[in-house]
């Protein structure tokens, strides 16, 4: 909702909590990455980088997790390794079923 709204910061405070309280929740560790990204910290790709590679350690199939990756090599410069994770989100995306197996259960 924060994010929706434009409140970057507070998307951040809540997305960190979640994380404290369910630290191998993937959604959050993306959403969490995504957030640093937009809001454009000089100080904190870093952070982002090992977020997202952290989300993959859990659940490497994850084409979102790929996707902001190579949108945070790309913003580095590091064109090789951001084609290469674009690559994966495509490839996944191919995979990703229309609708969640867990809503049709």
């Amino acid at each position: 909702m924060f994010e929706g709204r434009g409140q970057n910061q507070e998307a951040l405070n809540a997305t960190i909590n979640a994380i404290l309280l369910e630290p191998n929740h993937v959604p959050s560790k993306i959403l969490m990455s995504a957030l640093i990204h937009k809001m454009g910290s000089k100080a904190l790709p870093a952070a982002a980088r090992s977020m997202l590679s952290d989300a993959l350690r859990i659940e490497p199939t994850n084409r979102m997790a790929w996707y902001y990756l190579g949108l945070i090599h790309k913003h580095d410069g590091r064109m090789g390794d951001a084609a290469d994770c674009f690559q994966a989100a495509t490839m996944l995306e191919e995979f990703d079923p229309i609708e969640s197996f867990s809503t049709i259960l």
